[in-house]
C-alpha cells in the first residue's frame, strides 16, 4: 500500500509538473520562436520543442503538448503522434549504458538484443515523424477566450478533470502489472523450440532487463544456449513484456495530462504502433534459430 501510496504522488507531482512547464512554454509562445530553425523539418513548431524537452523527461515534452492542445494549437491527430514520438529522444540517451551491458553480460546475443530495441524505437519514432510531417500551428484557429484564459484557473481546472482518471489508471496498471507478469512467467515455457534456460531468460526480461542479460549470460557460458537461442528469448521476453510496461508507465500520464477520449486514443496508438514491430523483431530473431 505504501509504494502505490508513493507511486500515486510521484506520478501526481509529475503530471503538475508537466503542465506548469507546458503551460509557461506555450503561454510565452516559445514553440513559435523556434519555427525558423526547424522550418525544414515540416512539423509543428510544439511537436518539435517537445522532443526537445523529452531529452530530459518525456513527461514534460507531452505536458507541452497537452498545453498546446488545449490552446486549440495543435489538432488531436497531431497531439496523439506527437507523444508517441517523446520517448525516442530520452532512450537514445540511455541507449549507450544498454548497449554496454548488453554486450558486458551476454556478448554478441546481448548486443543484437540491444540494436534490435535501438531499431525499434527508430522505426516507431520515424512512423510517427511521418504521421505529423506537414501539419502546421498556423492552420489551426486559437479561440481568444482561450488565450485569455488566467494561467493559474486553467492548471487548477485541468487538474481536477483528469487528475482522478490518472490516479484510477496507475492503481489499476499498479495491481493488474504484477499479475499479469506472472501470468507470461508461468505459461510462456509451454513451446518446445526455446530450451527450459531460453524461456528462463524470456521469463526474467519480461520483468527486469539486467536478470534476464545475467541469466543469458551464464546459460552461454555454460553452453545451455547459443548465440541466437539467447537473444531470440531475450527479445521475447521483452516483447512480451511491453504490454505491461505501456499500461504500467503510460496510462497513469496519459489520462493524467489528456481528456479521456485522447488518451484512450494514445493508448491504443502505443500498442497499435509497437506490437508489429515486435512481431517482426521476433521473426527476424526466429530466422536466425533455423540456420
Amino acid at each position: 500500500m505504501q509504494d502505490l501510496l508513493r507511486g500515486e504522488l510521484n506520478l501526481t507531482l509529475d503530471i503538475i509538473l508537466g503542465l506548469v512547464i507546458g503551460e509557461i512554454i506555450i503561454r510565452l509562445g516559445l514553440a513559435d520562436l523556434i519555427l525558423k530553425k526547424i522550418s525544414r523539418l515540416n512539423i509543428p513548431p510544439v511537436t518539435a520543442l517537445a522532443v526537445a524537452l523529452s531529452a530530459g523527461s518525456s513527461k514534460t515534452g507531452a505536458g507541452v503538448i497537452a498545453s498546446a492542445l488545449e490552446e486549440n494549437q495543435i489538432s488531436e491527430r497531431a497531439a496523439i503522434w506527437s507523444v508517441l514520438m517523446l520517448p525516442f529522444p530520452s532512450y537514445l540517451r540511455r541507449w549507450p549504458g544498454t548497449f554496454a551491458l548488453a554486450v558486458g553480460m551476454a556478448g554478441r546475443a546481448g548486443a543484437f538484443f540491444a540494436l534490435s530495441l535501438l531499431l525499434r524505437s527508430v522505426a516507431r519514432f520515424f512512423l510517427a515523424y511521418l504521421a505529423v510531417r506537414g501539419e502546421k500551428n498556423s492552420d489551426l484557429i486559437i479561440p481568444e477566450k482561450k488565450i485569455k484564459n488566467k494561467f493559474e484557473f486553467a492548471i487548477i481546472k485541468k487538474l481536477l478533470k483528469t487528475l482522478p482518471y490518472a490516479w484510477g489508471f496507475f492503481a489499476l496498471a499498479y495491481l493488474l502489472v504484477p499479475l499479469l507478469n506472472k501470468f507470461f512467467e508461468s505459461n510462456i515455457k509451454f513451446f518446445s523450440f526455446l530450451p527450459l534456460a531460453g524461456w528462463t531468460v524470456a521469463a526474467g526480461s519480461i520483468a527486469h532487463v539486467s536478470a534476464a542479460l545475467a541469466l543469458a549470460g551464464g546459460s552461454l557460458a555454460s553452453g545451455e544456449l547459443n548465440t541466437a537461442q539467447a537473444a531470440f528469448a531475450l527479445i521475447l521476453g521483452s516483447g512480451l513484456g511491453t504490454a505491461t510496461r505501456i499500461l504500467r508507465q503510460n496510462a497513469g500520464y496519459y489520462f493524467g495530462l489528456f481528456s479521456p477520449s485522447v488518451a484512450k486514443k494514445m493508448l491504443v496508438m502505443n500498442f497499435a504502433t509497437i506490437m508489429p514491430l515486435i512481431l517482426l523483431n521476433l521473426i527476424f530473431a526466429g530466422l536466425a534459430l533455423l540456420y
